[in-house]
């Protein structure tokens, strides 16, 4: 077994590896030799070594994770002279994660984000200041349109079911449960993206599942509450 460690120069992209986030500082490359496979090299792999910054010092391999299964989750902004990336970007990577078999979940990701200097860019819209002139203005408002399929149980008290949104609508929504467990599961995930994007987000909910409208409801009136509102004694079922 040959391997060869390949360090990178700064700006380093901040990478999504194996449920670990960091900069993403040298590749190390492991491969055998084989003089009769194409160019000498058989059974090659890459894995990344990141910086995760912080209480972790510099140098994680992450040797469960090869790099092509290893995602860019934000890449230094020269325009913005700092890491930036905008929050569809982001949902499309939560949505990835939440597709692994051991999802690390928006708060971890967002967190470590954070920690690294990461900058979440929201959309923005062209309206009339003063009635003079046009200015960008950042989107707060956005929809969430909930996909639901009955896992368990349909049509009876304590069904199961899971639901996703549309990432291309602003926000990864992704739960599994019980009505009851999926409204308070989705009323946390509002939570963190409210706290690590910008406390102005609210995000109306739709489903065109009958059953579970009264979740969605829930969920949009929490929102007009200041602080939300949480309906733990609510018959769910």
């Amino acid at each position: 077994m040959n391997s060869k460690l390949l360090k990178l120069n700064a700006p380093y992209n901040v990478i999504y590896a194996g449920g670990k986030v960091g900069r993403h500082i040298a590749t190390l490359m492991v491969w055998n030799a084989d003089e009769e496979a194409a160019g000498g090299i058989m059974d090659s792999a890459s894995y990344p070594v990141i910086d995760e910054g912080e209480e972790f010092p510099a140098g994680t391999l992450v040797d469960y994770a090869e790099l092509h299964d290893c995602r860019v989750l934000c890449s230094y902004s020269e325009t913005q002279q700092c890491y930036a990336t905008n929050i569809y970007w982001i949902a499309k990577m939560i949505e990835y994660d939440s597709q692994q078999l051991e999802p690390a979940g928006a708060e971890c990701i967002l967190e470590r984000m954070k920690l690294l200097g990461c900058k979440i860019v929201m959309p923005t819209k062209k309206e009339e200041t003063d009635g003079k002139k046009e200015e960008e203005t950042p989107i707060y408002n956005f929809e969430a349109t909930l996909d639901v399929w009955c896992m368990q149980g349909f049509g009876k008290p304590g069904s199961v079911y899971r639901v996703r949104s549309n990432r291309h609508q602003g926000f990864y929504f992704y739960s599994e449960g019980t009505c009851k467990e999926i409204y308070h599961d989705l009323n946390y995930q509002m939570s963190v993206y409210r706290s690590y994007c910008s406390d102005l987000i609210t995000v109306r909910f739709h489903s065109d599942d009958l059953d579970f409208q009264k979740v969605t409801n829930q969920l949009n009136a929490d929102q007009l509450i200041e602080g939300f509102k949480h309906e733990d004694d609510a018959d769910w079922d």
